[in-house]
């Protein structure tokens, strides 16, 4: 009977180890998502940062353009009436 409790206190002993050694490696993995998760979010919020930033700077530029061809469009009308203008 000896021998039965023996060996099965080894077997639950090598079992604990197991569990041990094995919840130890699931921390371990969960740590190192977390950083891993954090990276990837510090990544995309600089990649949205930065398409919003050119999403802006392409907003200005159009605004920029669209009044460039605005006076453009006034000046070559204003041009086109002084010449069809009938001249006193």
């Amino acid at each position: 009977m000896a021998v039965n409790e023996s060996k099965t206190q080894q077997v639950t002993n090598a079992a604990e180890k197991v569990i041990a050694e094995q919840s130890s490696r699931i921390e371990t993995a969960v740590s190192e998502l977390n950083k891993l998760q954090g990276k990837g979010l510090e990544q995309v919020s600089a990649l949205v940062e930065s398409a919003s930033r050119a999403a802006k700077e392409q907003i200005a530029f159009a605004e920029q353009f669209g009044g460039e061809v605005r006076k453009l469009v006034l000046a070559a009308t204003k041009n086109a009436t002084q010449f069809f203008a009938p001249k006193a």
